[in-house]
């Protein structure tokens, strides 16, 4: 087979050779005259063409220039069916080259399209096919072009050097690392050959000084177990060269990333990134890379750093770096910067997102910092931030940051890992801040965006609860009792005694959700003793963590089978027996009314409840607050029963299809605190009313169980979920308290008119 160059008359015609690449592509190679006129640059994109027709894609053509001066042109196409078809190589219209069969053609030597060249005309071949091939499936599957890259690369390199395997990585990745010369230059790209395939490494390379002082290429490479075999090999394409390396027999006993990197706390930044960004791309698709994505991050952390220096007139700290699922990233720390010197704040993260900060809206008074550095006056050292930004592939729990100097230099931080839990990490959040900074404008740009994303992946991790059942359940109980428990145990045994000495109780199903699964062993056991002492059958809900007020309520209520529901605290405590029935009564004293709600009292006999109104405090903020709260018992305000904006959440009766209808407890609230009210209101968009009835009295020992969560008393969540409610209902709370609340029922107008007359209020 002969390639006739047809060119201007100038130009001879030159033999040429071809190989078969595989069963379905060939490499057609011929030469030209440098200093001919078709030679030249101007030949521009040279196109195969078969019968007439153009071949279709893939192919690929490269021209190169030889070392006597003439141009070597290479062309990969895909076989013609008929293999006597002449193959025409058209540029400018023109054709420049013919393929011919003719018997008696010898083969191209594949020694041979190296000849002649110099190394960067080497280097530039060998990519040619390499890239070529990791393109095109059928090829790089060939074990016929394998072999042909093996015989070029090995004609150069008869026995390449071995690479190291330094640990394993994801279960299905292991860390190499070699070296190469120092005149190696940068490398471009990565292929794997195999007996029977080309690949193209799966990573790129991470680049590092040489360890030995040598002034050679040192560089880490994580692939794939399955390509790390012996007899593979790796070539690495540089700016100067390529180079081969052979992959050794894997060793028994190697470490795990984490393993190695906790040995090796000098491990270079730039390593630690690599690898966390190449398993982080390969964990979209792996979950065992995922694993050690989180599991390098939490068991292999960088230590911590600040600039804490009393003697320098600038410091700096990030105490708290909490990035989200959606991308977000919320920062806590401080800046003690008295001159001016700090210019931004660079951060990044492990999979190489960054984020630039020039201006710290939110600052507030750090009395620590102002210590350290002897302040006077008013020290506004904290801030708090939250930089949006794009979904990572993996969870990221620590970042880097550089604080930037305005005459180039730079103080480098690093905070601690966020907490691996969302609940914590939600705490962290809510108590970055003293709550009285946490202004309406901070809460809505930097809290909330912060403080949402983790605690829906906090509830994102439920499970299905426990159930315990003591005794024989009711099949058609007629009221549903549905009582949370945390931490707060004290109470029970008098709520549990007094239900149990009620003969109105015994058409009631109860429903404990314990939502502290700590004390999973010591309820169970208390609910035993008290099922035997009283012969009360219960239910007992076990959730798998705390997820808050609403979640145990609405878990409660999925179990239970009444058609009306009561839910109940558990330091609420009857004053006396029959108090449920009247409590039904007034509930189904006319149509329409959806909630109902007791008198609840603290236990010097003064009201802590009489109903739940909403008001503004001096900023514009909504707040609730009770009716009459403070006053005594039987204060004559409090003893009529009426509608009331809302009631208390210690204590609410309500039906099924009501609170069904309203989506149950919203649980977007943190916690809990202002729920009981959104479910008011969300009921009263049913067009239903809310009572208040006083002939039912209760006494309420309140707040216990909210008052022993740390991540509700050390931080902001009462203003968040205050902010949030308000954001929510601002409009539906205006319109309901421009009325006036009637202090009694005879007094009441229809609910269709939408008017009440004057009710007093005693704040």
């Amino acid at each position: 087979m002969t390639v006739i160059a047809v060119l201007p008359n100038s130009v001879s015609i030159a033999p040429a050779q071809r190989l078969a690449l595989g069963p379905r592509f060939l490499l057609v190679s011929w030469t030209m005259d440098g200093k001919a006129d078709g030679a030249a640059d101007a030949v521009g994109p040279i196109t195969p063409s078969v019968d007439g027709k153009p071949v279709r894609p893939p192919f690929t053509t490269l021209t190169i220039d030889t070392g006597w001066g003439g141009r070597r042109v290479l062309s990969i196409l895909p076989a013609p069916r008929d293999p006597r078809m002449p193959i025409h190589f058209i540029a400018r219209n023109r054709v420049i080259a013919e393929l011919r069969t003719e018997s008696g053609a010898a083969d191209l030597d594949p020694a041979g399209l190296l000849g002649s060249l110099d190394g960067a005309a080497r280097l530039r071949v060998q990519r040619f096919l390499f890239d070529f091939a990791c393109s095109t499936p059928a090829l790089r599957r060939d074990a016929a072009f394998a072999g042909l890259c093996r015989r070029l690369v090995l004609d150069r390199a008869a026995e390449p050097a071995m690479l190291a395997v330094r640990a394993t990585a994801g279960g299905d990745l292991l860390l190499c690392a070699g070296a190469l010369s120092g005149r190696f230059g940068a490398i471009s790209g990565l292929v794997v050959l195999s007996p029977n395939a080309v690949a193209r490494a799966p990573f790129d390379a991470c680049i590092g000084p040489d360890p030995a002082g040598k002034g050679r290429i040192a560089f880490d490479l994580l692939i794939d177990r399955s390509l790390c075999m012996p007899g593979n090999l790796l070539v690495v394409l540089g700016a100067n060269g390529v180079a081969c390396r052979r992959f050794p027999v894997e060793s028994a006993g190697l470490p795990t990333l984490t393993d190695r990197l906790n040995a090796r706390p000098d491990t270079p930044a730039a390593l630690r990134h690599y690898l966390l960004t190449c398993l982080a791309q390969r964990g979209r698709s792996d979950a065992s890379a995922a694993s050690a994505v989180s599991e390098l991050q939490a068991l292999a952390p960088l230590p911590r750093r600040q600039a804490a220096d009393a003697k320098r007139p600038i410091g700096a700290s990030l105490d708290l770096a909490v990035p989200t699922a959606d991308g977000g990233l919320f920062l806590a720390g401080w800046l003690h910067d008295p001159h001016g010197l700090a210019a931004e704040l660079v951060v990044r993260t492990p999979f190489g997102g960054e984020r630039r900060v020039e201006r710290f809206a939110h600052r507030f008074p750090r009395e620590d910092v102002a210590k350290l550095y002897g302040t006077g006056g008013i020290d506004r050292s904290g801030f708090v931030l939250h930089l949006p930004g794009n979904p990572e592939p993996a969870e990221a729990l620590q970042v880097t940051a550089e604080l930037r100097l305005a005459s180039g230099g730079a103080l480098r931080l690093v905070p601690p890992p966020r907490p691996r839990a969302h609940a914590d990490a939600r705490a962290a959040v809510l108590g970055s801040l003293p709550p009285r900074f946490a202004t309406p404008e901070l809460l809505e740009t930097v809290i909330g965006p912060a403080v949402a994303p983790l605690h829906a992946a906090h509830l994102a991790t439920r499970g299905e609860p426990e159930l315990v059942v003591y005794g024989e359940r009711k099949a058609k109980p007629a009221v549903s009792v549905i009582i949370p428990l945390y931490r707060t145990l004290e109470f029970l045994r008098f709520q549990i005694a007094c239900f149990a000495t009620d003969p109105a109780m015994a058409d009631a199903e109860l429903v404990f959700v314990l939502d502290s699964p700590e004390q999973r062993d010591e309820v169970v056991h208390l609910l035993r003793g008290f099922h035997g002492l009283y012969g009360l059958p219960m239910l007992l809900l076990v959730q798998s963590a705390n997820y808050g007020y609403s979640a145990a309520n609405n878990a409660g209520v999925a179990v239970a089978r009444a058609n009306r529901l009561l839910l109940l605290n558990s330091d609420v405590v009857p004053d006396r027996a029959g108090w449920l029935p009247q409590l039904v009564a007034a509930l189904e004293e006319r149509p329409g009314i959806g909630v109902v709600g007791p008198k609840l009292l603290f236990d010097d006999d003064s009201l802590q409840h009489a109903g739940l109104y909403f008001d503004r405090d001096l900023q514009g903020a909504w707040y609730n607050h009770h009716y009459f709260k403070g006053l005594p018992r039987d204060f004559a305000a409090a003893c009529r029963p009426r509608s009331v904006p809302g009631v208390t959440g210690a204590c609410l009766l309500t039906t099924r299809a009501a609170y069904s209808a309203a989506g149950g407890f919203c649980e977007d609230y943190i916690i809990g605190d202002f729920e009981d009210s959104d479910l008011c209101l969300r009921i009263r968009d049913q067009g239903l009313d809310i009572r208040y009835a006083p002939s039912v009295e209760l006494y309420h020992l309140e707040r216990r169980s909210i008052g022993r969560h740390q991540g509700y008393t050390r931080g902001v969540a009462s203003e968040y979920n205050r902010w949030l409610h308000g954001r929510r209902w601002a409009d539906r709370m205006a319109g309901l308290m421009a009325h006036d609340w009637c202090a009694d029922d005879e007094a009441q107008p229809s609910r269709s008119s939408r008017t009440r007359k004057t009710a007093q209020v005693i704040r």
